[in-house]
């Protein structure tokens, strides 16, 4: 996992084309929980937390993607490229779930040891199968068929594993919204 705030200095060292070209892939971005977050730093940085405040809340209230809200509070958001980590024995799958053997891990009471995976459709598209989980995964709004084709994902689109909501963003998405 990348957090935001790290990703954001990357960010601000590069272009947007090289940016794309060493995260030549897409990312889920989620939430993280206050636990996960990195403890404030002492350095003092001069805002209007009453702007932020607002604007987090504005954008939340409209619901507005957290790609949209990544800006305004980066360090509050964990962001997983969605390649192979090496620790599953499925060489054309991107496992997601709670065991450590996963290649993306979600410390979360609702997801399960596997609970779904990612995998190149037709096309190169990049489609979500759910693998039987015990709380189901949603591809915006609308349930998987456990053990089912699945489902073709694309920047922006919204998952839920259980009940850990997800967001889908492309690298070049990502570099705008940082």
């Amino acid at each position: 996992m990348e957090r935001g705030d790290d990703l954001q200095k990357a960010r601000k060292e590069t272009t947007r084309a090289d940016f794309e070209k060493k995260y030549a892939h897409l990312w889920l971005i989620r939430e993280l929980d206050p636990d996960e977050r990195a403890p404030s730093s002492f350095n003092t940085v001069a805002w209007d937390s009453r702007k932020t405040i607002a604007l987090g809340k504005k954008l939340r209230a409209q619901g507005a993607a957290m790609a949209a809200r990544l800006r305004v509070d980066p360090g509050r958001y964990g962001l997983y490229p969605l390649t192979k980590s090496g620790a599953n024995p499925w060489a054309d799958r991107v496992l997601v779930g709670r065991a450590s053997n996963n290649d993306i891990v979600f410390r979360h009471e609702s997801v399960s040891k596997v609970h779904a995976y990612f995998e190149k459709g037709e096309g190169g598209a990049l489609r979500l199968h759910d693998a039987k989980s015990a709380n189901g995964t949603r591809v915006d709004a609308q349930p998987i068929e456990p053990g089912g084709e699945g489902v073709d994902v694309k920047s922006g689109t919204t998952l839920l594993f259980g009940s850990l909501a997800c967001e889908v963003i492309g690298s070049g998405d990502l570099f705008d919204a940082l």
